[in-house]
């Protein structure tokens, strides 16, 4: 039977208090070196340990700083931290990854952060990807105008043809429903979901004062 290696973290206090020290490290080493209300704001939780002064941490912090752009800094310091410890220490980035699961159990303001670093990676998209999602739209569109019926096909998908009885309309209409779907997937794929899905919901907010 395989046998798990022993976490060096006894608790959630420990696995913490190893991540929020990276971080300081991480912006003292880019020359960025966090103040002492965004140091202890990493210690934040509503429900389990956290520092005894967290009440007026979090009061000075929601007076004195944008918690949108502090969120965007601290997972840019995880990003580098942890891309450091994946070329030169893969015991610390093995760290990491334990310290992140015994956290994942409990609610902890830091994993906010944590989740934010991953997702704003993106998924990687290579030349030859992006041409094969643009090719097979292409052709979608092309095969839906010339064909003379409507395929059996379509009424699956939902592709309405311009020539059927809906008209010309609901065609058009679904080629701009599948164009911005596409459009928005690799806009994901490239820059990450966090960041568009900040850019929609500034978009669509502005749209609907």
């Amino acid at each position: 039977m395989r046998r798990e290696h022993p976490s060096r973290f006894a608790n959630a206090r420990e696995a913490k208090e190893f991540l929020v020290s990276k971080i300081v490290e991480e912006a003292q080493r880019e020359g960025v070196p966090l103040s002492e209300v965004e140091r202890k704001m990493l210690y934040f939780s509503e429900t389990h340990w956290t520092l005894p002064d967290m009440m007026e941490v979090n009061e000075a912090f929601d007076r004195e700083y944008d918690q949108q752009q502090y969120e965007k800094k601290i997972a840019q310091f995880v990003r580098h931290a942890r891309a450091r410890a994946r070329k030169e220490n893969r015991q610390e980035l093995e760290d990491w990854k334990d310290a992140i699961g015994i956290l994942s159990k409990e609610d902890h303001y830091i994993l906010l952060m944590l989740g934010s670093a991953r997702a704003s990676k993106g998924l990687p998209l290579t030349p030859l990807g992006l041409v094969v999602v643009l090719v097979a739209l292409s052709l979608i569109v092309i095969v839906a105008i010339h064909s003379p019926e409507p395929p059996e096909s379509s009424a699956v998908i939902g592709i309405p043809h311009p020539h059927s009885s809906r008209g010309p309309l609901g065609f058009y209409l679904w080629c701009l429903m599948t164009g911005l779907a596409v459009i928005y997937l690799l806009l994901w794929m490239l820059l990450g979901r966090q960041r568009v899905d900040n850019v929609v919901d500034k978009v669509l907010g502005a749209l609907l004062r």
